[in-house]
């Protein structure tokens, strides 16, 4: 049985060298060297507002890993186990966040296809197209009480 677990910032300074290799190994190349250098520098004491991650445990096996850092204005992403993609472990992970953070923020590129239809069923909103990281067409999405003034303050997109 797979459990959602929060992770809160002393469990997080324990378990961080295990996250990164984890999100390294089975992020599909998809996890950005940015993303992974924030998570390596995250100052955990505490987490800044708007900063909340979770795994998802199998017995004692790490089979996912999610993350928003502010929101997700600043970071965001989810990893699942090959072994458990199409298990509902994604899902969990996202309806935990979305029930945690009062409004969240991810970039997911056009072509990853399961990561769009993840967020497109747990009830997030594209609200914008931008180049990512990579030079791929990505789309700006949001959950719960996101709005877009907030994501241009921030300044992930132009104005239109």
């Amino acid at each position: 049985m797979v459990r959602v677990v929060s992770i809160h910032p002393a469990l997080f300074r324990r378990l961080r060298p295990a996250i990164v290799r984890f999100s390294q190994r089975y992020g599909d190349r998809r996890i950005t060297h940015r993303a992974l250098r924030w998570l390596k520098n995250l100052n955990a004491n505490p987490f800044p507002e708007g900063t909340w991650m979770a795994a998802a445990i199998d017995g004692k096996k790490l089979v996912g890993f999610i993350l928003f850092g502010s929101y997700g204005l600043e970071e965001a992403y989810i990893v699942v186990h090959p072994g458990h993609r199409k298990r509902k472990v994604g899902e969990s992970l996202l309806e935990q966040a979305l029930s945690s953070l009062d409004r969240i923020y991810t970039r997911v590129a056009c072509d990853n296809i399961p990561s769009l239809k993840l967020c497109f069923k747990s009830g997030l909103v594209a609200f914008h197209l931008i180049t990512g990281p990579t030079g791929k067409p990505t789309l700006c999405l949001g959950g719960g009480n996101w709005k877009a003034e907030e994501f241009r303050k921030h300044g992930e997109v132009d104005e239109p």
